[in-house]
């Protein structure tokens, strides 16, 4: 059988910690179901709006700072595994400005792109899925 690859983007804006968690879970998730039926995950993972606090490695001097994130630690060493293996996060710039998180202030194997708005368009016209994961 000819390998095929399983393109999607996912589009993350999601502000809630546990909510947050449980999607990367997911999209964790649905890699190793792609992998099983002989297929591989090319996905990617875009970040804004107010999940940008789960990539910031620090809140401090941000307008996440007041935030209690109990589990942050726990959410980015998630991130940095699932990072790489056909799997790429990208954050959008906007949000980081609009919340005072410093381009040095993300974790390093997240690329910075100028707007997600961008990624996501070019992303699908790549023929990647679209799957929005947002609060509910």
């Amino acid at each position: 059988m000819e390998t095929k690859e399983v393109k999607i983007v996912w589009d993350v804006t999601i502000g809630k910690e546990a909510l947050f968690e449980d999607r990367m879970g997911l999209i964790q998730h649905t890699a190793d179901v792609v992998r099983r039926h002989g297929m591989t995950p090319k996905f990617v993972i875009v970040i804004h709006g107010p999940a940008t606090k789960f990539v910031a490695r620090s809140l401090c001097g941000t307008k996440f700072e007041k935030e209690k994130i109990e589990r942050l630690p726990d959410i980015q060493r998630v991130i940095v595994e699932m990072d790489g293996d056909n799997v790429r996060f990208v954050q959008c710039q906007v949000p980081m400005t609009r919340n005072n998180v410093s381009d040095d202030n993300i974790l390093p194997c997240i690329k910075i792109s100028e707007t997600a708005f961008f990624d996501l368009a070019v992303l699908q016209m790549d023929g990647y899925a679209y799957i929005p994961i947002y609060d509910m």
